[in-house]
């Protein structure tokens, strides 16, 4: 890979709102040419003119379609804010002589222990007790009998990162952990299964998968419906990746144990949330002080990288 300008003479900007930023992140990328913050979610034609004054685009919420970026001749890289890239369209940009980077490492302790904590909180019912607790009961105890960590075999769809740090902590907690992974490969301290298998055995099924074509619908009704009785479902993958009608379906009926999703549709939400042991949480799993400071050291070394003529963390 070749810097598309000379050191100090791109011109980068922030195409969108963003969540986190420091005044030592913006020196540090102000380091590497001129910089644009924009602080608001534009529409089509507003990210197009913003693209075309920038070689360098940091993007968070902007859908980065095939359309858009022909629009945009001067875009040379695309640093992604997110481990996530389905918001660009990977083949347009490849096509277009456009490299793309993501962030792969700033959250997966993060994650994993949101995972974790969604686990327990599950297994515990904690989230139906809180509710008898805060109308008054005391002392009631048939409703919410819970199962302790290390009775449970905890089924991982997708051992990278996450997959492995969420392994790490459930083993430290006596659980038994299977995981699937595409290449049926061997992990260390995983029994790798077929998917199939892993719903079928596992008490907690915990999904941490990229969004991509190849998963898309990974876990489908048919999946769910072998899903064990009173199993636990945690997902901090993008919704897309589970026929979440035919859990809701389960969980409604009573047949699942309990429920916690990172991204859930709007249609779904109000048929979930009346659920008992369910927890939706609005895409934070990753959110915590250190990921927002290492998400910007892993995007400005991602840049840096471009620059500088060296692939960090690029997707192909």
């Amino acid at each position: 890979m070749t810097a598309v300008t000379p050191a100090g003479a791109a011109r980068i900007i922030y195409l969108d709102e963003p969540t986190y930023i420091t005044a030592g992140f913006l020196a540090c990328l102000s380091g590497l040419g001129s910089v644009r913050v924009h602080f608001d979610r534009p529409g089509p034609q507003e990210t197009v003119r913003r693209l075309r004054e920038a070689d360098v685009v940091l993007v968070e919420w902007t859908r980065l379609t095939a359309e858009i970026l022909r629009a945009a001749p001067t875009v040379r890289h695309i640093a992604t804010m997110l481990s996530a890239t389905d918001q660009i369209d990977l083949r347009a940009a490849a096509d277009l002589g456009i490299s793309v980077s993501h962030c792969p490492r700033y959250s997966v302790a993060a994650v994993a222990e949101h995972v974790l904590v969604c686990v327990a909180a599950l297994s515990r019912r904690l989230l139906p007790a809180h509710g008898a607790g805060a109308a008054g009961v005391s002392h009631r105890y048939v409703p919410f009998l819970g199962r302790e960590a290390h009775e449970q075999v905890l089924g991982l769809v997708g051992t990278g990162r996450i997959g492995q740090a969420v392994a790490a902590r459930g083993r430290a907690l006596g659980m038994r952990v299977l995981g699937s992974n595409s290449r049926c490969s061997p992990v260390p301290g995983i029994e790798v299964v077929d998917l199939a298998e892993l719903a079928r055995r596992s008490d907690v099924i915990c999904v941490q998968v990229p969004f991509t074509d190849a998963t898309r619908g990974l876990l489908s009704a048919e999946l769910i419906d072998s899903v064990r009785v009173g199993a636990i479902v945690v997902s901090v993958s993008r919704a897309g990746t589970i026929d979440l009608g035919a859990l809701a379906r389960r969980h409604v009926a009573g047949e699942l144990g309990g429920v916690a999703l990172d991204d859930t549709p709007a249609d779904l939400v109000p048929v979930l949330a009346d659920v008992p042991n369910t927890l939706l949480t609005p895409g934070t799993a990753w959110y915590t002080r250190r990921s927002r400071t290492e998400n910007l050291a892993e995007v400005l070394s991602n840049v840096r990288g471009f620059l500088e003529g060296e692939a960090v963390n690029v997707v192909t």
